[in-house]
């Protein structure tokens, strides 16, 4: 009876995951806004390392994040569109009638995306790295604790990477999903150029080490796309 239960638990997750991904097949989904923070105790720490990345055009654009939410943002709508079947519009596709960040991305809220966008879906993200111990600053606005921070040493953190997907579509302002991934580094970062490794060059990273900003963001993308 026992090993039953279990199968039926097994099977109707394997439905259940099935019928979630087909739900999403096909769909046409807008960006309305991408938000990539890096906590204020962790900020001084990529900051060392600008010198790795060209300078903005834009001024109020950061040399760190410019290139991660870049290359983050394409490793995502890769990931998305290959496991579930959705289809993420380009970021420019609604030209003027979307409002753009100094990245380039898309800022508008879900109420003016209903008004000026032409899309039945829309798909906001929210990308936070932040200190794994630390939970009283998320690069919200909240205020950072260099006492309670994660580094044990001078170039020593322990990052965490959580990614918040919302969708949307055109029938109103609440979300029809959302759904966040978590990852934690397995063993402290010593900061280094190779934490950058893809970002600030074009070497490959490994996607299953978390030893690296852009593995650590694959392994939250994992985590996120086994709850869709």
């Amino acid at each position: 009876m026992k090993k039953l239960t279990i199968s039926l638990l097994i099977l109707f997750a394997f439905v259940n995951s099935f019928a979630q991904s087909k739900s999403y097949q096909s769909k046409q989904f807008a960006l309305i806004s991408f938000n990539y923070q890096i906590s204020k105790d962790l900020k001084p720490q990529f900051d060392q390392f600008q010198h790795l990345f060209p300078d903005t055009e834009n001024k109020k654009a950061d040399k760190v994040i410019g290139p991660a939410k870049d290359i983050t943002w394409y490793l995502l709508k890769d990931k998305l569109e290959k496991e579930t079947g959705m289809y993420i519009l380009p970021i420019n596709a609604q030209g003027n009638k979307f409002r753009y960040d100094a990245y380039n991305f898309p800022d508008i809220k879900i109420n003016r995306a209903l008004k000026k966008g032409t899309s039945r879906y829309y798909i906001k993200v929210d990308l936070t790295v932040s200190s794994n111990t630390s939970q009283k600053d998320t690069g919200r606005g909240t205020t950072g604790t260099n006492e309670d921070s994660v580094q044990n040493s001078e170039n020593l953190c322990t990052p965490s990477i959580t990614i918040l997907l919302t969708l949307y579509n055109d029938k109103g302002i609440l979300p029809i999903k959302r759904e966040s991934g978590m990852a934690v580094a397995t063993e402290g970062w010593e900061m280094s150029e190779e934490i950058f490794t893809g970002i600030a060059n074009r070497d490959e990273y490994d996607p299953e080490s978390t030893n690296t900003l852009l593995g650590l963001t694959n392994a939250a993308i994992r985590k996120l796309l086994n709850r869709l």
